[in-house]
């Protein structure tokens, strides 16, 4: 999705804002109510595994590459509805979007 578009199906609160980058990342600044679930854990498929399968998952990370891999992983663990932010979390930040801290 696009940044706008990606913006347009976060402000709806029944989908889930998935933040895939590391903590340090997340903490550094991370999408209004946003989630945080590494990719590179080793207890991503387990923490993956516990969300609810019935909601809608916007999966972003720094630049678009992580998220697609987690996209995948995601799928593989029967997730229907996953929607990957084109450029991350820093085309988000470039158009000037909200991030908190």
């Amino acid at each position: 999705l696009s940044v706008d578009e990606f913006a347009q199906m976060a402000a709806d609160k029944q989908n889930v804002v998935l933040d895939v980058r590391t903590a340090t990342e997340f903490a550094a600044g991370h999408l209004p109510g946003a989630m945080n679930l590494d990719v590179n854990a080793a207890d991503f498929e387990a923490k993956a595994a516990s969300l609810d399968k019935s909601k809608t998952y916007l999966v972003h990370c720094a630049s678009g590459v992580r998220s697609v891999k987690a996209c995948e992983k995601l799928l593989h663990l029967d997730f229907p509805k996953l929607y990957n932010l084109a450029g991350g979390f820093r085309a988000w930040a470039q158009a000037g979007k909200p991030v908190e801290k």
